[in-house]
């Protein structure tokens, strides 16, 4: 089904823009909007993706497809229910959003919320055309070469983004020996982690739960070593009985907040003064443990 809009015509069946876009060699702009009920998403029609010049600009380069999540009642169910599991499969919860996408369905590009500037979304968009480029050009390629280009256009996908991206991170990662991208480390990190909140579930003991967090601690990376800490708070405030308990609680979530990349040194001083004012009452916390169900003895 086809959508017309100014000079541009959104397709709607997602696997009909991903063909059109292998025949065609292009990508796919897909608008993840809520077309009767968004502002936003209205106004990002109006403001730039219906204008003549970017519709014109857009049309050229991408297949337009349209994943829209209405209000309306009538509005097409299995238009919903395939509209429903593309933002499940993309992580789309909010809108507007816009995904720029290769023919097999992997971003490249795009970026979440409303650009009222259509010059400025159409520079964000060509970003993607960028990308699509080096990773042909990579594909010619072999060793270092290839390695640079390849880097070169997960350097241009969003971080953002980039996480829709699975396939292009481990194409990345297989070539990128020497962990530029940090694409290896993140997966090791990953793999440590979810090793230990496995074994941690199955400790018999929250005790031994901690001891097994502690351990994986002791070699914790940077990439992993919040959610370590954030486990570890989790085993002990479910475990507090004294003050003293609630006080080493308390210098984990400080730790917590410490190790979180993302936090400026402000915002980080920020998050601690608020918790200082959480813990000022000790039993408060205590009790709130009382009243938390326990799978396991704590100790």
């Amino acid at each position: 089904m086809l959508v017309t809009a100014s000079a541009a015509q959104w397709e709607t069946r997602y696997d009909a823009a991903l063909q059109q876009a292998a025949q065609q060699d292009k990508l796919v702009l897909a608008d993840f909007t809520g077309s009767d009920w968004c502002y936003y998403c209205i106004r990002m029609r109006k403001d730039v993706l219906d204008k003549p010049s970017f519709a014109a600009w857009a049309g050229a380069h991408f297949v337009l497809l349209e994943v829209d999540m209405p209000e309306n009642p009538d509005f097409d169910p299995a238009l919903r229910k395939q509209n429903t599991r593309l933002c499940q499969k993309y992580g789309v919860d909010s809108y507007p959003t816009i995904l720029v996408m290769d023919a097999a369905g992997e971003p490249l590009g795009g970026f979440f919320g409303y650009i009222s500037d259509a010059d400025a979304v159409q520079k964000e968009l060509a970003k993607a055309l960028r990308v699509k480029v080096l990773l042909q050009a990579a594909r010619q390629k072999q060793g270092a070469e290839k390695t640079q280009l390849m880097l070169a256009a997960w350097n241009l996908i969003p971080e953002d983004i980039r996480e829709c991206s699975p396939n292009i991170a481990a194409q990345v990662a297989a070539v990128d020996t020497q962990d530029v991208s940090g694409l290896r480390a993140a997966a090791e990190a990953e793999r440590m982690l979810e090793e230990c909140r496995a074994a941690a579930a199955a400790a018999p003991t929250d005790t031994a739960a901690l001891q097994i967090v502690d351990a994986a601690l002791a070699r914790a990376l940077p990439q992993n070593k919040r959610q370590l800490l954030e486990l570890k708070y989790r085993l002990l405030v479910l475990c507090v009985e004294t003050p003293e308990d609630v006080l080493a609680a308390a210098e984990v979530a400080y730790a917590v907040i410490d190790a979180d990349l993302r936090l400026s040194p402000q915002a980080k001083e920020s998050h601690k003064k608020q918790l200082r004012g959480v813990y000022a009452n000790p039993q408060t916390i205590i009790n709130r443990s009382r009243m938390m169900l326990r799978k396991r003895p704590s100790r």
